[in-house]
């Protein structure tokens, strides 16, 4: 299986020197966000695709750009969440011309037919361009259930957030329910009372449990770690959280491949 790890995981480095230390530390590919105002931090988009492509590492899945507290305005009617909808199609663009295998969506807000119609607009787009759209499941599930009741598309799919899942106070077994449209993960851990993007060894996810629907739905999947530092990495340098990652990645492929 191939091990993936976010662009920016919590050490302000040189982009160049970060990716060529992405590639030592052994993973093979990369999540992203081509969003312009990361550009101090990670380099234009077109940069980061330069370095993947030297060292030889390659892009998973690019998150959507966006401002967290503008995300309900996406069902609301008017020019913010118009914009929202246009910022959603210049990703899949950008995808598409990089070879990312979805973008990767966060939604927050109210159902509405407005939200409904947008949707629908995208994933005109996702079909025209053979990208699909994942949803994120976030701190809530009531949102993302009704997205999956009332929108059908085959390009509409679902990316697992393991960390928000552990936080989230529904009880939805994601997986059981959504399995079927698993295209990508976001890997991270926490003590499940809040969203902290760490590594296994300061949390509390039941990984035995992630295996077992990996192998379940997407046993080709992309292991992919979403890690911030948040909590957990005291006194660990870089090269000690990457080497930690990847370790803990493959732990995960082989308790994947031991369940029965």
């Amino acid at each position: 299986m191939k091990k993936g790890i976010s662009l920016f995981f919590g050490f302000d480095i040189e982009i160049g020197t970060r990716i060529k230390m992405i590639k030592d530390a052994g993973f093979d590919c990369v999540i992203t966000n081509a969003d312009k105002r990361l550009n101090k931090q990670n380099g234009s988009i077109s940069k980061q695709m330069k370095l993947l492509k030297k060292y030889n590492l390659q892009p998973s899945s690019l998150h959507m750009r966006y401002i967290q507290d503008d995300l309900p305005y996406f069902w609301q009617k008017g020019r913010k969440g118009d914009k929202i909808e246009k910022n959603i199609k210049k990703d899949l663009k950008i995808a598409k011309k990089y070879g990312f295998k979805c973008v990767v969506m966060h939604c927050a807000g109210e159902y509405s037919l407005i939200g409904e119609q947008r949707f629908y607009h995208i994933l005109s787009l996702c079909q025209k361009l053979d990208i699909p759209i994942a949803v994120e499941n976030l701190l809530s599930s009531k949102l993302f259930v009704e997205i999956f009741k009332n929108i059908k598309n085959r390009y509409l799919k679902f990316c697992y957030d393991s960390g928000h899942d552990n936080c989230d106070n529904d009880d939805k077994n994601y997986f059981e329910s959504f399995g079927e449209k698993l295209i990508t993960l976001h890997l991270h851990d926490n003590d499940g009372k809040k969203d902290q993007h760490t590594l296994n060894k300061a949390g509390t996810i039941d990984w035995k449990m992630i295996a077992k629907n990996i192998k379940k739905y997407s046993p080709e999947i992309n292991l992919d770690y979403e890690i911030k530092c948040l909590a957990g990495c005291d006194n660990m340098t870089a090269n000690d959280v990457l080497c930690e990652v990847k370790k803990q990645a493959d732990k995960l492929e082989e308790m994947i491949k031991n369940q029965m």
